[in-house]
């Protein structure tokens, strides 16, 4: 069906769109550019705007296509992995609107640890994307493992967080909210797990949980 690869060919551009963001957030954090953070939170108007034009036109398959199974399971898929996206730029945003409590200088030193989550992310989010044009499930499968990573990373950077704040009791405002962002950073492997099971659903027509001890 014609329309189920537009569909595909929008998911794909709202991807790109969502890892500009993320790759926009470390520079911003790392050269301390806080302008580029000003404008990932505009640039996330774009994201939205793309996930209403991708949910209007799988409504629009729905009602002038009447998909059978299989490509039913593809819209509603993409409907909800438009969602997905959405969260992630939203998470983006966040993260960029804290940029000068990131870059306060007592944690400068948590900003590889915050590349590392990020560029794990992007990694996933690629090959999840990647999963979901081609149909594979196994691939899909890969991914969600690799959440696991994210996680402990996650675990890494509260652990320092919590370490600095208990060395300088002054930095414990702006701990909390760098805790916050770590939140963030965590949540973004867990929308991309999310996508993983919903690429099972489409192929398998079965619903899963994917690496769900770690959520």
């Amino acid at each position: 069906m014609r329309q189920i690869n537009e569909m595909h060919d929008g998911i794909l551009r709202m991807g790109v769109l969502v890892e500009e963001a993320l790759r926009k957030v470390i520079f911003a954090l790392e050269t301390r550019d806080f302008r580029l953070a000003e404008e990932i939170v505009r640039d996330d108007r774009r994201i939205d705007a793309l996930g209403v034009q991708i949910d209007d036109q799988c409504s629009r398959i729905i009602a002038t296509e009447h998909p059978e199974e299989q490509d039913l399971r593809e819209v509603v898929t993409t409907i909800k992995i438009t969602s997905a996206l959405e969260r992630i730029g939203d998470h983006a945003r966040h993260i960029a609107g804290r940029a000068k409590v990131i870059t306060d200088s007592a944690f400068v030193q948590t900003l590889p640890m915050i590349r590392r989550m990020t560029e794990q992310n992007i990694g996933m989010l690629q090959d999840v994307l990647t999963a979901y044009v081609e149909g594979d499930a196994d691939q899909a499968r890969e991914v969600a493992a690799r959440d696991a990573c994210v996680d402990r990373l996650h675990e890494e950077l509260t652990a320092k967080i919590v370490s600095i704040m208990k060395s300088s009791p002054d930095t414990i405002e702006n701990g909390l909210e760098l805790m916050l962002v770590n939140r963030f950073l965590v949540r973004f492997g867990d929308q991309i797990t999310n996508m993983c099971e919903l690429v099972v659903f489409a192929r398998d027509a079965r619903h899963v949980e994917l690496n769900d001890s770690a959520r």
